[in-house]
């Protein structure tokens, strides 16, 4: 031990550096840990139907809507929600190459009721999350942009064989490895978030927002629009104009609103606007604290060696 701690004493400056940033990076993960696990234990466990509006946690299991199903871009799996992640190695580790995560609503349902969950923003937890290559060994072989999704399924063969054609000329692409996760339909939900029932008339319902609505979708033709508002036909529609623009479409938002049938009030679960967490999990709430213990307690632990042997370097260096 006396002899570790004299080469430490007498390590070179980038060693103090390196040890320093470890530090900070234990003290950080340390206490990102800390505050998820105080949030999960102090917010308590509420159901649907008598949900507070507001920060709330919520357990049930996901289901996915009727419509159009989302489905993982690599596994093909028919799924709720999906992220996945694409890395290359290369001579300082793996550098990402492409990410992404569907954005699409899905269900929550307990024995009480069912919230409509907007994964937009949250930080998903999921134990289905598998990661692998071609040849198996963790790194693939060959280039597989054929399978990243923003090529699209068109490009696959094309840049498959590409690749293939390219790793036999000894072209060096390659090394290629996926990650994806999911949470099927099914599955334990749990989720922690901003919980909002909105009145009947459907999301979005306000008289405001549907008044945007109408707004927006007017500029996306600017010569109706300057045709049917320009009334001194300058060529712009100017500020007079815009305000009785705004006028009109509050009036047809309101016929529009007075028109629709009656609808039941919908439940949402959405990413807080105040910066307090918006987590999800198809773990249960004990496991994903659990995670979050280990995260908790590696950093801290990270934290107190890596602050040990940087305050040992700069006492010897004093």
């Amino acid at each position: 031990m006396t002899a570790w701690l004299e080469r430490l004493a007498h390590a070179p400056d980038g060693v103090l550096v390196i040890a320093a940033l470890a530090a900070l990076a234990g003290l950080y993960y340390g206490f990102n840990g800390l505050r998820r696990v105080r949030r999960i234990e102090d917010v308590p466990t509420a159901r649907v139907r008598s949900a507070p509006q507001g920060y709330v946690e919520l357990a049930g299991k996901a289901f996915a809507l009727d419509g159009e199903p989302i489905i993982a871009p690599f596994s093909k799996t028919q799924c709720c929600w999906y992220s996945y992640r694409v890395e290359r190695r290369g001579d300082r580790g793996p550098r990402p190459v492409e990410s992404g995560h569907s954005d699409a609503i899905f269900l929550l349902r307990d024995d009480t009721g069912e919230c409509v969950i907007d994964p937009e923003g949250a930080e998903v937890t999921s134990r289905h999350t598998t990661s692998w290559s071609d040849d198996g060994s963790g790194w693939g072989a060959h280039g597989v942009h054929a399978r990243l999704p923003s090529l699209g399924g068109a490009a696959d063969t094309v840049v498959d064989v590409g690749g293939k054609v390219l790793e036999a000329l000894g072209s060096g692409v390659g090394d290629y490895r996926y990650t994806e996760s999911v949470i099927l339909d099914g599955d334990p939900l749990y989720a922690i978030g901003r919980f909002r029932t909105v009145a009947a008339g459907g999301y979005g319902g306000s008289l405001d927002e549907r008044t945007g609505a109408i707004l927006r979708e007017w500029k996306r033709h600017p010569d109706t629009l300057r045709e049917r508002f320009d009334r001194d036909r300058d060529g712009r529609v100017d500020l007079q104009e815009w305000e009785h623009a705004r006028r009109v479409a509050a009036r047809e938002a309101l016929h529009e609103q007075a028109a629709e049938p009656p609808r039941a009030p919908v439940n949402m679960l959405e990413r807080p606007g105040d910066g307090r967490h918006f987590l999800l999990s198809n773990l249960e709430e004990f496991g994903l604290l659990r995670r979050y213990r280990w995260r908790m307690r590696l950093g801290f632990g990270v934290f107190a060696l890596a602050g040990f042997a940087t305050a040992w370097m700069l006492a010897a260096r004093l």
